[in-house]
């Protein structure tokens, strides 16, 4: 099999079968990845991660059309898709094409780790947070600026998708610039922006995507982190929002890393796909 487009391929087999796996891991975040958890997890299957749109590619780019970009590599492969894992906003995601999957083939299994809904707010505050890291790069003058800046184009966009476009151009602008200045060069400023514009991109087709259908029927793994995932969402919504759940004594950082959580998800991924199905 030729390699996919869409997909970062994390594991390979015969089998047959395929778990795709969503999140957006190249943010230059700390946190743990599906690369982590794949090199855990011993399912035999063949793991691909869903790959952002090529840097350049993605403006105008809604959830849907990420989604369905996804969708034609999955059918393209012939493969049975046996489940979907979801990290953090990769969890709306995958929520949304499991149940675009069960339309051709039996349902998939669906496992969340501190799952959330995406919101505009967080392209605004992931923006400002490049502000606050690069402030010795600006003057005060600039750095309250650049934060009024931010503010404006929120203000003026007239949905996510738009908002990621804006900020993804007040990034080109002002803080690569500003990432040379503090030492590094043009082209890694230049990868910064382009990675930081997809992220964007990503984050902002989720904000109008509904996963809520496909959440029903998930099981969730939840850190312990108390701002994340199911801690902030109140025990009667969450109830009837997932299937099942469960909590590890792990921060948000550390879970898709975690020896027991990977025990865990091997345990879900051998599951007969009725007792998803059956979950509510």
């Amino acid at each position: 099999m030729t390699k996919p487009e869409a997909f970062n391929v994390l594991r390979t087999s015969d089998s047959g079968e395929l778990i795709i796996v969503a999140d957006y891991a190249a943010t230059g975040r700390q946190a743990a990845n599906f690369h982590d958890l794949a090199k855990l997890l011993e399912t035999g299957h063949t793991i691909w991660e869903t790959a952002p749109a090529p840097w350049g590619q993605e403006t105008g780019m809604t959830g849907g059309d990420q989604a369905d970009r996804w969708l034609h590599g999955i059918r393209d492969s012939g493969l049975t898709v046996r489940a979907l894992l979801g990290f953090c906003g990769g969890g709306v995601y995958a929520g949304v094409l499991a149940e675009r999957i069960a339309e051709w083939q039996e349902r998939p299994r669906l496992v969340l780790f501190d799952p959330g809904f995406a919101e505009s707010a967080m392209l605004t505050e992931h923006v400002d947070g490049f502000y606050r890291r690069l402030a010795k790069a600006f003057t005060e003058e600039q750095l309250a600026a650049g934060h009024r800046r931010v503010a404006a184009e929120a203000a003026a966009a007239t949905g996510a998708v738009d908002l990621a476009g804006r900020l993804g151009r007040l990034f080109h602008e002002e803080l690569r610039p500003a990432i040379v200045r503090a030492g590094w060069s043009e082209r890694a400023a230049e990868e910064s922006a382009g990675l930081v514009t997809g992220y964007l991109h990503w984050l902002a087709g989720a904000v109008d995507l509904d996963p809520r259908p496909g959440w029903a029927r998930a099981a969730v793994l939840n850190s312990s982190d108390p701002e994340i995932g199911l801690h902030i969402i109140p025990e009667p919504e969450r109830s009837a929002m997932f299937g099942e759940a469960r909590f590890f004594d792990v921060v948000h950082a550390d879970l898709l890393r975690t020896t027991d959580v990977a025990k865990h998800t091997d345990a879900l991924l051998s599951r007969p796909a009725a007792s998803y199905a059956d979950a509510q």
